[in-house]
């Protein structure tokens, strides 16, 4: 994975996988510990302690169709190179929250990369899926949340023009915060 919307989008399918109704996205930076805490928290059908034990084996997966798993273990490894963390839990039946942490005044951060394009791709291809998407730096904060779009009449998010429509809005709420930063991070 070669930036953080590429590990946004490999967690999210987990939660797809494991059936979940509701998905929430976060993105909190703190400029005065200069970290990014990353989390997807779903309330798919969570795993077993001993799965949970597994996942940052990259020989391991719960998948069907191959026989490596590589995305929890990638997430790991990125985190860590920053002087970060990853922590996982997960209960069967209630749903599993997994929180990457990052230094971003390390040059191995991770650029963010292309998240409203990523999120739209979210949306259009799983509209039955209530989704929240937070991206926080410090006191400022964007929000957009699949129900409150649907209080105003914003369903049909699979029309191109409102796809795009879409994407624009993201992108102009997140270079708004971005502009919020106080200190300079990797994070671009």
């Amino acid at each position: 994975m070669v930036d953080l919307a590429m590990h946004m989008m490999d967690i999210v399918q987990n939660s797809i996988r494991a059936n979940a109704t509701r998905i929430e996205i976060d993105f909190l930076e703190d400029s005065r510990k200069a970290t990014l805490a990353f989390s997807v928290k779903d309330n798919g059908s969570g795993m077993a302690p001993e799965t949970v034990e597994k996942l940052e084996d990259p020989f391991f997966t719960t998948r069907t169709t191959r026989r490596v798993g590589l995305g929890v273990p990638f997430l790991k490894m990125s985190s860590e190179q920053t002087g970060g963390s990853l922590k996982i839990q997960s209960e069967l039946g209630v749903g599993t929250t997994i929180e990457a942490v990052y230094k971003t005044n390390n040059p191995d951060c991770l650029p963010l990369g292309d998240l409203a394009g990523y999120m739209v791709l979210l949306l259009v291809a799983n509209p039955e899926i209530h989704f929240s998407f937070r991206y926080r730096i410090d006191g400022s904060e964007f929000l957009l949340d699949t129900q409150e779009l649907a209080q105003q009449g914003i369903t049909e998010l699979s029309n191109n023009e409102m796809a795009s429509a879409l994407k624009e809005y993201i992108n102009e709420n997140l270079k708004e915060i971005y502009a919020n930063r106080k200190t300079a991070s990797y994070l671009c």
